[in-house]
């Protein structure tokens, strides 16, 4: 008889990707992985998540497209302003409302990101800049 190949689940979590929170929000976000790993040919999820920092319980989420493995997604960052930006393993630099995860901006940039976005202030105009494969792009908010 052959032993059966053990199952794990979850395969992967949350570790490698830049989490960020919000004080005004009180929400935790974090880029989620959810695949097992063994005989299962389900080929897994990742998901923008926002989890509420007081109960533990998903205020809401996205799920993401593009292949889930590996490192291909950015790390999250979260402004005052009440955005929330990061890169999706599609390729496509987004930037979401905090409170809701509904999609306010997005552009391809068909490259792998690797890096968490950043932002900053240059003569009062606040800009977000990010890595991406060799290039550093830069984009005025």
């Amino acid at each position: 008889m052959t032993p059966k190949a053990p199952v794990t689940c979850p395969d992967h979590a949350t570790n490698w990707n830049g989490t960020a929170f919000s004080p005004a929000t009180g929400l935790y976000y974090v880029i989620a992985q959810e695949k097992c790993s063994g005989k299962i040919v389900d080929p897994g999820v990742k998901y923008l998540r926002a989890i509420d920092i007081q109960t533990g319980r998903i205020a809401w989420e996205v799920p993401q497209v593009g292949p889930i493995d590996g490192k291909r997604v950015a790390g999250l960052l979260d402004t005052a302003g009440g955005l929330l930006f990061y890169g999706d393993p599609s390729g496509y630099f987004l930037a979401v409302d905090e409170r809701t995860g509904k999609t306010l901006w997005r552009i391809p940039l068909n490259a792998t990101m690797k890096t968490s976005p950043m932002t900053f202030s240059v003569d009062g105009k606040q800009y977000v800049a990010l890595a991406v494969g060799s290039n550093v792009l830069c984009f005025g908010l």
